[in-house]
């Protein structure tokens, strides 16, 4: 017969012991407003809808600040928690279940490297872009790929810490990310490009893998844009997911969008021009 006492004791010492590993990978997520719902659960381990099986794992998320804030929040978090990676995750942007297994992929092949997915603006073109020459372009993103780019989106961005903390190192008076909006006759910056800009002048690369193909959704009603490849099969969400959006939806995503920037911004909204993130 077995001895209940002595069971419960093992198991008291692998909880304790559980508590003692780190994170391999943390799964950063900024969002508007903690009262909605995301599009994807990755907090946890049961019920997740991006496979991350045997990897340890954490996961952060910080509402209703300003995205740039947001962001550098949670990467001085993630500094301090020992994982290898960070994994920024938008709340609207929805992952293929193996996303995180084809990113770590190429990461693992590529040290030194951001390594990012496929998102589209919504209703327009892909969220990655390369330099030719003086021009910036849309990339193709057609599957089956992974090429160096110039920017993207960070919104499906797996970041090795050490590129982070090279950042930290070479000037800690520097934010990871910051967006400029009106500031001395600048141009809008973005806090993407600000991040970005500062990882290549490190000598790091961005890389992209075109087998992640996501889906940027719309919250409020389950449409998507995404290229024209993906297969509904391989997106699990919290929100179902309907239809492509069209043109005939842009008035209400434009006003949607302006309508859930974070105040004190400093974003003044023309709802009669705006165009969508």
């Amino acid at each position: 017969m077995y001895n209940r006492d002595k069971i419960i004791t093992i198991m008291k010492e692998i909880g304790a012991e559980s508590k003692a590993i780190k994170p391999y990978v943390v799964i950063l997520q900024p969002r508007r407003d903690l009262k909605e719902i995301p599009a994807q659960n990755l907090d946890g381990y049961e019920g997740l809808h991006v496979d991350f099986s045997g990897y340890s794992h954490g996961f952060g998320s910080v509402g209703g600040e300003k995205v740039d804030v947001a962001r550098n929040y949670l990467i001085e978090q993630a500094l301090e928690s020992g994982a290898k990676y960070a994994l920024f995750v938008g709340e609207d942007t929805v992952l293929p279940y193996d996303g995180f297994l084809k990113l770590h992929e190429t990461a693992e092949k590529n040290p030194g490297a951001m390594v990012v997915g496929v998102y589209y603006i919504k209703l327009s073109v892909p969220m990655i872009m390369i330099k030719t020459g003086d021009w910036i372009t849309p990339a193709n993103v057609d599957p089956g790929q992974v090429f160096e780019i110039h920017t993207s989106g960070l919104d499906c961005a797996l970041i090795p810490m050490s590129i982070l903390e090279a950042m930290r190192d070479e000037d800690p008076e520097l934010p990871y990310t910051c967006i400029c909006y009106g500031i001395e006759g600048l141009p809008f910056v973005g806090e993407d490009n600000f991040f970005e800009y500062r990882l290549r002048k490190l000598g790091f690369k961005i890389l992209v893998n075109t087998d992640v193909q996501c889906l940027h959704m719309d919250l409020a009603s389950g449409k998507y844009t995404a290229h024209p490849s993906v297969k509904m099969e391989n997106y699990f969400t919290n929100i179902p997911i309907t239809e492509p959006l069209t043109m005939a939806d842009k008035k209400d995503i434009d006003l949607r969008w302006a309508n859930r920037i974070p105040k004190g911004t400093g974003l003044e909204v023309d709802h009669e021009t705006m165009s969508d993130k």
